[in-house]
């Protein structure tokens, strides 16, 4: 078996994790890569050509880490195995007092969770596309650095869903549920659903409630922002292409679908509730 190992190195519990999980895989006779970081948050240098090469791709970190990986190994059709090397750890597989079970993982004793992902698509006002661009936690607009708000229409089939003056807006898959749009106020869903959350970010208004939609159907995104406040849109926090009122962004379900590996037969509530919940006490 093929592995390739993902590690966020500029995490300082990772290095020695790292080295204890590379030295467990060779002793039960896994041919093991490992990435060398890229210079942005979460990069890799050369991350396809690390995917191309395994069979399994194993992220150490926090849930940046796994994200990230997570979302580039779908597109390589690879599952994720992520190791939580962080503070959170909600999408990891393993904890780092668990490392008796990568045994499980190279006999291949383990099951694989399809994750939805969505593709969000920014278009010119003459329809000319700029960028596809597809994101495993959620695709965001937000205004600027000005503290001023940024008008919001939502449509869907050409059908309006919200017209907002907000500081932004969230549109989630289920993975992203429990991430920013939680952290908005919105919904938490299991992520064996299909669906997209829309959570609205300080809403100036009296009524501030989230919108779930199935993932069959075409989002469309539009912003009004003075030419002194711009806007942007923000692909699973690490992506970021400024926006204006000439700009429309289409969100649809991406044809690509994480597949996260599960040593450990927790359910989605208990972990909800161990990494969510307890956390607090």
């Amino acid at each position: 078996m093929k592995i390739s190992v993902f590690p966020n190195m500029k995490n300082d519990r990772v290095p020695p994790l790292t080295k204890d999980i590379v030295s467990i895989l060779e002793g039960l006779g896994a041919e093991v890569y490992i990435a060398s970081c890229g210079k942005e948050q979460y990069s890799f240098e050369n991350c396809e050509d690390f995917l191309n090469l395994c069979d399994i791709a194993v992220a150490v970190g926090g849930d940046g880490t796994t994200l990230n990986v997570a979302k580039r190994a779908a597109i390589a059709n690879k599952p994720t195995l992520g190791i939580n090397g962080g503070r959170l750890g909600f999408m990891s597989g393993l904890e780092k007092n668990e490392l008796n079970m990568l045994e499980m993982l190279v006999n291949g004793d383990y099951l694989i969770e399809k994750r939805m992902m969505l593709k969000a698509t920014l278009y010119n006002k003459h329809n000319e596309m700029l960028g596809k661009y597809h994101c495993l936690n959620d695709a965001v607009v937000t205004r600027g650095d000005l503290a001023r708000l940024i008008d919001i229409h939502v449509t869907e089939n050409g059908r309006e869903i919200t017209n907002t003056r907000a500081d932004g807006m969230i549109v989630a898959t289920p993975t992203g549920s429990t991430a920013y749009s939680m952290a908005a106020g919105g919904p938490v869903v299991s992520p064996d659903n299909s669906c997209f959350v829309i959570t609205p970010i300080c809403p100036h208004s009296l009524i501030n409630r989230s919108i779930v939609l199935s993932s069959d159907k075409a989002i469309e995104m539009t912003v009004s922002n003075d030419v002194n406040n711009q806007a942007f849109l923000s692909i699973d926090g690490s992506t970021s292409i400024p926006i204006d009122s000439n700009n429309r962004i289409e969100i649809t379900t991406s044809k690509y679908s994480a597949k996260l590996i599960k040593l450990k037969p927790e359910n989605f509530y208990e972990i909800l509730s161990k990494k969510l919940i307890e956390r607090r006490n």
